[in-house]
């Protein structure tokens, strides 16, 4: 049995942006929901619209959420 060392160049490192664990969740808005495809129109502080996938959250219009590669990754609770 021969065992491969893996390619170095092909391992995750997140100091060179691996798209998985080098991206940062991003806080969006839900300014509309798609409840039957499971999606969201969501925006950024800066008004930046993204379709989001929203199966991991219970959300609704007006929930702030974080999103990590246009999925919704978590819901941020807002103090009143």
């Amino acid at each position: 049995m021969t065992v491969s060392t893996p390619d170095p160049a092909l391992e995750c490192d997140h100091t060179t942006g691996c798209i998985t664990c080098g991206d940062e969740a991003v806080a969006m808005t839900v300014l509309k929901l798609d409840p039957e495809r499971g999606l969201a129109l969501c925006a950024d502080d800066e008004g930046r619209r993204e379709t989001v996938e929203i199966a991991l959250v219970d959300a609704t219009e007006g929930d702030l959420l974080m999103v990590h590669a246009a999925t919704a990754i978590a819901q941020v609770e807002v103090a009143a």
